[in-house]
């Protein structure tokens, strides 16, 4: 998995057919990696992450964004730092699966690895395997259509009517949870690598899979 998305950026969208035509803002931030390779320096990502959580004032559901493989220990730790730490559980989380354009069927990873999700204690809302690509020549344009109406029935199902609204109480104290999550990481896994800065104050740093969105209701 490696992160693939910079500095914080939002998207104001309406789904076709939504009657009274509501727009729906999806912010998308980096996430942490298992490795080096990622366009986000590692030491940036988390800061990346804390500056989205300063720009909110209001959450009403979280979107795991994952490439499909197995996961890895440093997905729980997204899972934890983006839901759990960010949003202390308090919001939806829905799991999207991307880049399954070439399975057969693209649901079937749910099949395969969905019991290897639980088992690693991350639960979800809902989920949705999908392409985020229609391929060369629109190779894939069908699973693509099929995957939007996937992503745009998660969000309909699960969007919080009256969002969680971050106090700035609470966004000064999240860059020590987010410290001391970490501080227990290393201690119980022994794994301080390289892309896992130690931890210090005042900016949080680190990493995660591929990204976290996170969505807000806009009033008309």
């Amino acid at each position: 998995m490696f992160g693939c998305t910079t500095p914080s950026h939002h998207y104001d969208i309406s789904p076709t057919g939504n009657a009274d035509h509501t727009p729906y803002r999806f912010w998308d931030t980096a996430g942490l990696n298992e490795g080096e390779q990622g366009t986000v320096p590692a030491r940036d990502a988390l800061d990346l992450l804390y500056n989205l959580v300063k720009g909110l004032r209001n959450i009403s559901l979280v979107i795991y964004c994952v490439r499909g493989a197995r996961f890895t220990d440093i997905a729980r730790v997204n899972y934890d730092l983006s839901w759990g730490i960010m949003c202390e559980g308090r919001v939806p989380i829905v799991l999207v699966v991307t880049g399954l354009e070439q399975e057969s069927d693209m649901d079937q990873w749910w099949t395969n690895y969905g019991k290897d999700v639980k088992g690693m204690g991350m639960t979800f809302e809902g989920h949705a395997c999908v392409t985020t690509t229609k391929g060369r020549n629109n190779l894939y344009e069908q699973e693509y259509l099929q995957s939007a109406d996937k992503v745009w029935t998660l969000v309909q199902k699960h969007c919080l009517p009256d969002p969680l609204t971050l106090t700035a109480e609470w966004i000064s104290e999240v860059p020590k949870r987010m410290e001391a999550y970490m501080r227990e990481y290393i201690a119980r896994s022994g794994k301080e690598r390289k892309f896992l800065p130690k931890p210090r104050r005042p900016r949080p740093q680190l990493p995660m899979p591929s990204s976290v969105c996170c969505l807000e209701l806009i009033s008309s």
